[in-house]
């Protein structure tokens, strides 16, 4: 048991009651499925939507100044679709 999530898993199993083990552990399945599934099915509306996207053209008159600058977003935003 040296996986920390091994040892909050048998935590929280061993807290139910013997009587309610089974059926604590048949939802804990089926809630991981349904989230699983739901990611998905989110993964797959964002990836058509981006598809679908219509991106208009920075106007040319934007200075330095006043555009975003790359290094300026914070990492997990400039890598959030690539695991798309």
């Amino acid at each position: 048991m040296d996986d920390p999530r091994h040892r909050e898993a048998e935590r929280l199993f061993s807290q139910q009651a013997n009587r309610q083990r089974t059926d604590f552990v048949v939802s804990s399945i089926l809630a991981a499925a349904q989230t699983e599934r739901l990611e998905q099915l989110v993964r797959q509306a964002v990836r058509e939507e981006l598809q679908n996207l219509r991106l208009a053209e920075v106007p040319q008159t934007l200075t330095p100044d006043t555009a975003v600058q790359l290094k300026e977003l914070p990492g997990s935003l400039i890598h959030a679709l690539e695991e798309l």
